[in-house]
């Protein structure tokens, strides 16, 4: 214990040598050197102890390339120490504070800040609050990627006023980077959400920096925006990529199919059991939402198929043989073999598998089908009081005749 308390002047003090690799950190001292205001021995050897482990913490920190992060683990470990020799929480932070000042260094100010609770950094909570969110793993790796992207733009909840996140989406996201409207919601509505997590669960009570901070969305289309929206397919289309896929891949040919005339979400697809079909329909137990949940009618122009499909089935799958993703999504790969393949084809970012559902919905509505109806076989949110919420559904019957409806051939006009 001696070699680290000397006496001057009858005050002891704390002395600890700077290892020589660091002196360049501390302005080339060879030591540092701090009273401990007391002219008592006994005194003097229990406040050393904090001192000394602080400064050792902080050596740790600084070989490793100082960084708040590593800052708050260093300090927090040693005011946990301190806490169990019996110092309280004052003493503590008043002795960390007075270290960050004499190293002169900003990490370690805001570190100390961090450990005793004068403000919040960013990025020290995000694994916690993704915990706690529902939704898919990927929905929350995005989420979590949205967070990361504010907290490394700002350290600290008081270091982004309104006017700086405005700006930020303004110059940085949208300008720079290229990100539309849309996505900039996005994030900064993942950012709300994180924000309000930790006003509930950390005592943050910064004011909120996100209000109107993203461009609104224009009421009336452009024509950029018409130009950009999604486009459903149509006979033609689906005979030019029924004919590619053919060339390639017999179960890309027939998820074509399979789309085509259900009309339902390549994921759902995807992940339909053989466990989920009877003789005339498929029964969708994976959906997006709720109302995904559902029954579809076997249409009659797929009924060999599914047959086949059934019976070549290796994995309890209708379309069998597909991989998993780390998000334990079969769609990922075929997904993106059909993405080769309508590029091949000439179609635009503007033609997706999801076009094969409106260009269901386009036919059901040209053949007059009621929209109670289209909404129960896509499996779409009906929001009326009366269908939507005291109804019960129609029956399959309606639905297979409705369904029945969708036809994908070409009509050749006899005598043309």
């Amino acid at each position: 214990m001696a070699k680290y308390l000397q006496k001057r002047r009858r005050v002891w003090y704390a002395v600890l040598e700077i290892p020589r690799s660091l002196r360049p950190h501390f302005g080339g001292k060879a030591r540092l050197v701090r009273s401990l205001q007391t002219e008592s021995l006994t005194e003097a050897e229990r406040l050393v102890l904090g001192v000394v482990s602080t400064w050792k913490a902080i050596f740790e920190a600084k070989r490793n390339g100082v960084a708040t992060k590593d800052a708050i683990t260093a300090l927090q470990a040693q005011a946990e120490e301190l806490q169990l020799q019996g110092w309280n929480a004052y003493d503590i932070k008043h002795r960390q504070a007075e270290i960050a000042e004499l190293f002169e260094d900003d990490d370690l100010r805001n570190a100390v800040g961090v450990v005793h609770g004068d403000y919040i950094q960013l990025d020290q909570y995000i694994d916690d609050y993704i915990a706690m969110t529902e939704g898919t793993a990927k929905t929350k790796d995005m989420k979590a990627a949205d967070l990361r992207r504010f907290a490394k733009k700002f350290s600290y909840a008081d270091e982004a006023p309104r006017l700086q996140v405005m700006d930020w989406v303004d110059h940085e996201l949208m300008a720079e980077q290229k990100l539309s409207a849309a996505t900039c919601r996005r994030i900064i509505s993942a950012c709300r959400g994180y924000w309000a997590y930790l006003e509930r669960h950390h005592k943050l009570d910064t004011p909120q920096p996100f209000d109107k901070v993203v461009p609104s969305a224009p009421r009336k289309k452009t024509k950029e925006d018409v130009r950009k929206r999604r486009k459903h397919f149509g006979k033609g289309d689906y005979q030019k990529l029924l004919d590619g896929s053919q060339r390639r891949s017999e179960v890309l040919s027939a998820l074509i199919q399979l789309g085509a005339y259900t009309g339902a979400r390549i994921e759902e697809l995807c992940s339909l059991k053989l466990e989920h079909l009877t003789d005339d329909r498929f029964k969708i137990e994976d959906a997006k939402t709720s109302a995904g949940i559902r029954e579809i009618p076997i249409h009659s122009h797929i009924k060999t198929l599914v047959a086949q499909l059934k019976k070549d089935s290796t994995d309890a799958y209708l379309l069998s043989g597909l991989t998993f993703n780390k998000y334990n999504d079969r769609s990922n790969a075929v997904g993106k073999q059909f993405g080769r393949l309508k590029a091949d084809l000439g179609y635009g970012p503007d033609f997706v598998f999801h076009s094969f559902r409106k260009g269901v919905a386009t036919q059901l509505e040209t053949a007059g089908v009621a929209e109670n109806v289209t909404a129960r076989i896509l499996g779409h949110e009906f929001r009326t009081i009366t269908y939507g919420l005291y109804s019960g559904g129609v029956s399959f019957d309606v639905l297979a005749k409705a369904l029945g409806r969708v036809d994908w051939r070409w009509q050749w006009v006899v005598g043309a």
